[in-house]
């Protein structure tokens, strides 16, 4: 849980007053709770600890944020001092833990936050946010065009403090805004986070993917990783239904995005209108912020991968760490087990979509898909073949005497100074492996596995290979479908 924060007493950098929705003081803002808590004699804590220490308040200094609490260590006792609030804990009177900020958790928050900062801009204020325009009436008014997972009063409560802080909300909906405007010809613009409209929209991606071939688990996210979506469709409706092919949906997309050309005119001449459109989210930095524009008819993107080389771990070095960095003209993919025994995939590095993930199982459809081969050991001649049934070895599974083998055949190829590291025997192999422990094994085992035997390939397959491998972990595959991406 956090100390105090200026976001937990105002609505974004706004002066208007935020109130905690839990706790012995719910309904009360947290200007006043410092001051019933000094007047019930209730104890502040000091830190970001729960344990901190412990102190009372004899008065607060209202005059300036960050406010001043005069406090004593023991009741009864004179003034001993003085701490900034925002040195204190955010116990459970203050609402407990709420706007903390980080983890997984937050973007149910952030996303649906999104939603109504992004309604306010299109469908109240109509026009480029300002601070003043931030307010907690005006996003009420707002929330009637949002279906989010979070109401406005939780994500008000519980949004990270950071977001606040540093305006990325009114940012955000102000570059979407901006660039949007004018292409959403029909009001209102309804946002979604999570709602039953944008579970349509993913229920005819399954359709198409029992259809049409797709690369192993094909998720929601690769096809469209629209962390909220903006419609001006009817906020029950299915507009991507009735398709089988992913160029028929893909193509709708598209066209409600407003990247084909339609029929709409105006004086100007030939217009684009967007209908439909999928929102990737990014925490903005203190200052700028801009769209990048995927998958559209022509996929700027959408280049050639060539392959580099790899290395064990960044330095080289086998037994520092269990990965192998996969290495690309335009990026890198980390290729490691993200749950100590089980999940190996690549995470891409370097790249605007740094982040992207690709699982095993696609690592090995593409393998198989360019080389027709599955990862795996190699038969007694150094052959590779296809599995019917591929899936991760598990740590049971390994042999530490093909393991090792794997290992002196890859240790001269790495590109840079990791070739001209020298090689353990199998003794000291083995003992090295069981000093890592199980999850350095599975992960670096399936490591070898692939490295091995995409290099069996000519240049020609590699990087073929490569190019589905970076577009998937960015969600560029060439049956993803357009969406922006605002960071």
């Amino acid at each position: 849980m956090p100390k105090l924060k200026r976001g937990d007493f105002f609505v974004s950098s706004s002066p208007e007053e935020r109130s905690a929705s839990a706790g012995d003081y719910s309904g009360q803002t947290r200007t006043k709770i410092i001051e019933s808590k000094i007047n019930d004699k209730k104890a502040f804590i000091v830190g970001d600890k729960e344990n901190g220490k412990k102190i009372y308040g004899i008065s607060v200094d209202k005059t300036k944020f960050p406010y001043k609490l005069t406090y004593t260590k023991k009741l009864g006792l004179d003034a001993e001092g003085v701490y900034p609030i925002t040195k204190l804990f955010k116990d459970k009177d203050f609402g407990g833990g709420a706007g903390s900020g980080g983890g997984a958790d937050d973007t149910k928050y952030t996303e649906s936050g999104q939603c109504y900062y992004t309604s306010l801009a299109f469908n109240i204020i109509k026009k480029e946010l300002t601070k003043k325009d931030c307010t907690l009436d005006n996003l009420e008014k707002a929330s009637q065009y949002v279906d989010a997972s979070v109401s406005l009063s939780e994500f008000m409560e519980k949004g990270p403090v950071s977001w606040f802080e540093e305006d990325t909300y009114r940012r955000t909906a102000n570059i979407i805004y901006n660039s949007y405007n004018s292409k959403f010809k029909e009001r209102p613009v309804y946002c979604h986070r999570g709602s039953q409209f944008m579970n349509n929209l993913y229920e005819a991606k399954k359709v198409v993917m029992k259809n049409d071939e797709a690369p192993g688990s094909f998720s929601n996210d690769k096809w469209n990783p629209g962390d909220i979506w903006l419609s001006s469709k009817d906020m029950n409706s299915q507009p991507l239904g009735g398709k089988n092919k992913w160029a028929e949906i893909n193509q709708d997309v598209l066209e409600y995005a407003g990247e084909l050309d339609n029929k709409v005119y105006s004086d100007k001449g030939k217009q684009k209108t967007t209908s439909l459109l999928g929102v990737s989210l990014k925490k903005l930095q203190p200052t700028g912020g801009g769209i990048d524009y995927y998958n559209k008819a022509k996929r700027k993107h959408n280049v050639s991968v060539k392959y580099k080389g790899f290395t064990f771990g960044k330095t080289g070095k086998f037994f520092n760490s269990s990965d192998i960095y996969f290495n690309f003209d335009v990026a890198n993919v980390q290729l490691r087990s993200f749950n100590t025994t089980s999940s190996w995939q690549g995470e891409i590095k370097g790249l605007a979509a740094a982040g992207g993930k690709i699982g095993g199982g696609n690592l090995n459809y593409y393998l198989e898909k360019h080389a027709g081969i599955s990862i795996g050991y190699p038969d007694d001649r150094g052959n590779y073949s296809k599995s019917p049934s591929w899936k991760e070895m598990t740590v049971n599974e390994v042999n530490l005497d093909k393991m090792h083998k794997l290992y002196l055949n890859l240790n001269g190829l790495q590109s840079g100074p990791g070739s001209k590291f020298p090689v353990v025997d199998f003794n000291e192999f083995v003992k090295e492996i069981k000093t890592k422990g199980s999850g350095f094994k599975f992960s670096k085992n399936m490591c070898l596995m692939f490295m091995a035997a995409f290099l069996t390939q000519n240049s020609n397959i590699r990087n073929k290979i490569s190019t589905e491998v970076v577009r998937y972990a960015a969600s560029n595959t060439d049956i993803s479908s357009f969406f922006i991406k605002v960071s």
